[in-house]
């Protein structure tokens, strides 16, 4: 069957077959100890081959997963759910074209973050690139399909995508509705068009395949602010989230806030302070202690602020008129490069409370301006005790790092986050790691947390360890309601619809409607049943 599927495509323009081993390792590692082997690697050059593709996959049944750039770090990397699937590498398809009036950016899969910056900074256009944690080679459209997040002005980065063209897994093609209208310039701009929405299928779905978006791009706005909040108890940060999600709510210019308690803080920094082999109580005592050298506080916020200078300003007295029992730092991008150069040039016991967010503060500066930094990779090397430089080469999966990602989503509420630090804490504990939390504002109900697990990808002890804890966390966090917003291709089947259920019957019939022969994603977001 792959033999002949092979065969089909040796001569289709646009797609080299790989499937010898040393061509299809690359693809292997994974940073959360999924081991699965693709059957093939497709290289896609060009998007005329993909309906030949799905041609061939559907008349052998072949299992597909596509991928645009396989740095999905903790989540699966460019491994699929489905073992002996092909992987469809749309990476090399790059093209770019930034329309600067409407202040979108029309590209194909393989557009990553430093990509777009590139095209931005050529077109002379003022527009913000949709960062995220994972740095300059951070794939865009992939991102998005996956519910991926950041800290610009549009926090979730599928509610950006305008626009999508692409293929149904049964090979038939689809556009925005407002294509076949002659209204294109609308399509980019109104992105649910007029009648059913179907775009929604293709975030965390397995009916489609991907090979053009439009995606809406932030404008630099005339202000930019970074809060930093500090609160010195877990009681102080919980009792702070009333306040947080009205802000939220009452302040336009507001982007997603990450707040991270003490130990997630020591995961960043870059002496690697979690490295140690200490463990257990030992181990605990030893990084609060840490915390307490270092002047970490209990819970450390980062925010942004984005609008005209009048608003900015009025927006950061109301934040701290408004929040109690916390220390609200305000720092504009040009404060920061000044604090840079001041202390550079003043003895270290100068201004330590401005020190030690400084590090926090020049990292944020990328993120906040639009521009793709490897700084945020630091937590996926936190174990190392020789830290590394970062570039953009910087690869977790092939520089033999262990991390898995939980992202559960809670109530934006006090006794939400109390129930998540002691709940989660406790899951933690018991499996023997670090409890490094943090919640990040989704919306003024909802925050995103994201618990890393961090772990040795060569000990197998240690991988069996971590899986295990992942399985519990998860579960834990269901049975509080809260559902994870994302997941690794391990655990698909935590979330997966029983045989029989409704929820199963409808995915059944939307899959034999697009997929009809299930040749995308098998088991993506689908519990593997499908």
């Amino acid at each position: 069957m792959l033999n002949a599927f092979y065969e089909s495509l040796v001569n289709v323009p646009g797609v080299a077959v790989l499937n010898g081993a040393s061509e299809i390792e690359p693809y292997r590692p994974d940073t959360g100890g999924a081991t699965r082997y693709p059957a093939a690697v497709l290289l896609v050059t060009e998007v005329a081959a993909v309906p030949r593709i799905l041609a061939a996959a559907n008349a052998h049944r072949v299992p597909l997963w596509p991928i645009s750039g396989g740095r999905n770090f903790g989540y699966g990397t460019a491994q699929a759910v489905k073992p002996g699937s092909v992987v469809v590498d749309l990476s090399p398809l790059k093209q770019i074209e930034i329309d600067t009036e409407a202040a979108v950016a029309r590209i194909q899969p393989g557009v990553c973050q430093h990509d777009l910056e590139q095209a931005i900074q050529r077109a002379g256009a003022r527009l913000l690139v949709p960062t995220t944690g994972v740095g300059p080679n951070g794939n865009i459209l992939g991102n998005a399909l996956d519910g991926g997040y950041g800290l610009t002005p549009i926090v979730d980065h599928f509610e950006a995508v305008s626009e999508l063209e692409g293929f149904w897994g049964s090979g038939q093609a689809f556009r925005h509705a407002y294509k076949d209208l002659h209204c294109g310039d609308l399509a980019e701009r109104w992105r649910v068009g007029t009648g059913p929405y179907w775009g929604g299928l293709l975030r965390q779905g397995s009916f489609g395949l991907v090979t053009r978006a439009t995606v809406q791009l932030a404008r630099v706005p005339e202000d930019c602010r970074i809060l930093i909040f500090e609160w010195a108890s877990d009681e102080k940060f919980e009792a702070s989230q009333t306040a947080l999600n009205r802000i939220a709510e009452d302040i336009p210019g507001i982007g997603g806030i990450i707040m991270m308690n003490d130990f997630r803080i020591l995961a960043t920094q870059p002496d690697a302070p979690l490295a140690t082999s200490r463990r257990g109580s030992e181990r605990a005592d030893y990084l609060k202690g840490e915390a307490g050298r270092r002047k970490i506080s209990s819970w450390t916020a980062l925010g942004t602020l984005y609008g005209s200078r009048h608003a900015v300003q009025g927006a950061v007295r109301d934040i701290r008129r408004r929040v109690k029992d916390c220390r609200i730092w305000s720092f504009s991008t040009r404060e920061i490069r000044l604090l840079q150069s001041l202390f550079k040039a003043l003895p270290n016991r100068l201004f330590p409370s401005l020190r030690r967010h400084l590090g926090s503060l020049v990292n944020a500066l990328g993120t906040v301006e639009g521009v793709p930094i490897t700084a945020f990779l630091r937590i996926a090397y936190a174990l190392e005790k020789n830290a590394r430089p970062l570039d953009i080469s910087a690869h977790p999966a092939r520089d033999g790092q262990g991390i898995l990602w939980y992202a559960p989503l809670l109530p934006f509420t006090p006794q939400a986050v109390r129930c998540y630090r002691e709940i989660m804490g406790e899951v933690l504990a018991r499996h023997g790691f670090d409890p490094l939390l943090a919640v990040t504002s989704r919306s003024p109900r909802v925050l995103s947390a994201t618990i890393p697990l961090l772990f040795d990808p060569a000990n197998q002890e240690d991988v069996t360890r971590a899986k295990a804890c992942y399985r519990d966390l998860v579960s834990s966090g269901l049975r509080r309601g809260w559902p994870p917003y994302r997941l690794g291709v391990d655990y698909m089947d935590l979330i997966g619809a029983g045989e029989g259920s409704e929820q199963s019957e409808f995915h059944q019939r939307l899959k034999a409607a697009l997929d009809p022969n299930n040749v995308i994603a098998p088991g993506r977001y689908s519990g593997g049943r499908h």
